[in-house]
């Protein structure tokens, strides 16, 4: 009886021991599944977005075999909200990216001569920018028919059909920038547009997915960015 009592206790210490091998194996898995899912979200999310080169799912996948995972899905068409779902095994994660589209503003650099604008946009314009003390700036503001068609072109490279690209860049001879009306601005966006509204500049935000495009308030017919 002793010997069968000691025959099973080893068995039992075995199976636990067995066990315990297979649950550290699982959290390694989720461990390495979930930051294989983090780094994919947060990779597409930038590649989603209107300066990324719009590959968002490759870049997840990529991501993700480079942590040992393998990409289950990618939600990829909404840029502001991406959902990475990884896999290694039989252990699943996922990982959602959020980031505010005030962070995707155009680079700062783009020649600002408010000598170009309307007289009434710079004007509001000149008087936000004191307001804000430095914490607002000019990214843009009149763009040449030329450097609106390179633009343009830019877009439809990336974005494959003139549909597509109209949803960010304004084709030549439609853009509000082109006729001084526009300004895309820099820095605190959510200072700028209280700044707006406290002040009762003439300026308003037509477009959702631009918060940075900043424009003339019933200049709008049928132009965009």
């Amino acid at each position: 009886m002793t010997v069968l009592v000691a025959g099973i206790a080893i068995i039992v210490t075995l199976l636990l021991g067995g066990l315990t091998v297979t649950i550290e194996h699982i959290f390694v898995d989720r461990e390495r599944a979930q930051a294989a899912a983090d780094a994919g979200a947060l990779a597409a999310a930038a590649e989603a977005s209107p300066y990324g080169t719009g590959s968002a799912e490759e870049v997840a996948r990529s991501f993700a075999e480079a942590n040992g995972a393998a990409l289950v899905s990618c939600s990829c068409q909404d840029p502001s909200s991406i959902v990475v779902t990884t896999s290694i095994g039989s252990v699943t994660a996922r990982s959602h990216a959020v980031f505010d589209a005030a962070l995707m503003a155009p680079a700062r650099g783009a020649a600002y001569d408010p000598g170009r604008l309307d007289p009434r946009v710079a004007a509001a314009v000149e008087r936000l920018l004191d307001a804000a003390r430095g914490r607002v700036h000019v990214v843009s503001g009149y763009r040449s028919p030329a450097r609106q068609a390179r633009l343009w072109a830019a877009a439809l490279r990336k974005y494959g059909s003139p549909e597509a690209a109209d949803d960010w860049v304004a084709p030549p001879g439609h853009s509000m920038h082109e006729r001084g009306l526009a300004v895309d601005l820099g820095g605190d966006l959510a200072l700028a547009r209280r700044l707006v509204q406290t002040m009762g500049l003439p300026l308003h935000r037509p477009l959702p997915n631009e918060p940075w495009h900043f424009e003339l308030i019933g200049a709008r017919g049928g132009a965009g960015d």
